[in-house]
């Protein structure tokens, strides 16, 4: 099982360099960057060349990428323009970086923004269209993924279709791609009041489950949606459950821990990766 690093440790105009030296420093097996760069010290073409350097200067190291295209709810011309963006780039990072596989989004289903509330976004408020179209472009993109050697990961977060276990279960049959499987996220899952435990989320995917997010909450507010980052062995989320279930589960051998809190992501980056090679001792996962 290999462990990578999500770029939101260390992010920002100027940083990623910053963030490649904590990918070495702190012996992670690579990272999870973005497939849109969205800071101003770069355009797209100088972000991929700087990326693609630091691949051809550490060929071992696994890059993956996070990107999204609005199934659910997007229009035509702004599912047709990611889905093309989305396409190249998956070409681009299969041939220049090796990349074994996507953390996508199918795109928000939302009436309030981005919300861990069912009754305003998500699978909470979805419609069987929602279902219908995500699987029809899921299947498109997913026959391409197939033929590059990518897999494609759903990430299981609040104010997406694909938020809870059971309705990413739902998604992915109706997908029927071997391509196209979830990204098992507790730390989102936590959050929602509908939320499945570590186990039954194991239970409801199985080997649907190509990548995992590692990253650890308290929950606040009386389990309302309101929570604080906290470092990879603090928190709610008993990591070792999930360590233990992924040991079994895991199609892609790879896990990201993330951060995306406003502290200080370098001694995060350095602790979470202690604790990461403390489970995988205890649990004898290689």
């Amino acid at each position: 099982m290999k462990t990578l690093l999500h770029v939101n440790y260390r992010e920002g105009a100027g940083k990623l360099d910053e963030f490649f030296a904590l990918v070495d420093r702190f012996g992670y097996d690579g990272m999870e960057l973005r497939a849109k760069y969205r800071f101003e010290d770069m355009d797209q073409a100088q972000y991929r060349k700087k990326v693609a350097a630091y691949k051809a200067d550490h060929p071992e190291k696994v890059i993956v990428f996070g990107a999204s295209i609005p199934f659910c709810r997007g229009t035509e011309e702004e599912i047709r323009e990611q889905t093309e963006f989305f396409l190249d780039h998956m070409e681009w990072a299969k041939k220049e970086c090796g990349t074994p596989l996507v953390n996508f989004f199918a795109g928000p289903v939302s009436t309030k923004g981005v919300s861990c509330s069912m009754e305003t976004s998500g699978s909470g408020i979805a419609l069987e269209e929602d279902y219908e179209r995500a699987a029809k472009g899921l299947r498109s993109i997913g026959a391409k993924a197939k033929d590059m050697g990518v897999l494609l990961a759903l990430e299981m977060h609040n104010g997406y279709l694909h938020d809870l276990a059971k309705p990413t279960k739902k998604l992915l049959d109706m997908v029927s791609c071997d391509a196209v499987g979830a990204n098992y996220d507790h730390g989102n899952v936590i959050l929602n009041k509908n939320g499945e435990k570590v186990d039954e989320v194991f239970r409801i995917l199985q080997e649907r489950i190509f990548y995992a997010h590692l990253k650890n909450v308290f929950t606040v507010a009386g389990g309302n949606g309101g929570f604080m980052i906290t470092h990879l062995a603090d928190g709610c989320i008993n990591q070792y459950d999930v360590m233990r279930g992924l040991r079994k589960y895991l199609k892609s051998g790879l896990v990201t821990l993330e951060y995306p809190s406003g502290g200080d992501g370098i001694y995060g980056a350095k602790i979470d990766m202690e604790y990461m090679k403390f489970l995988k001792d205890e649990l004898e996962i290689e």
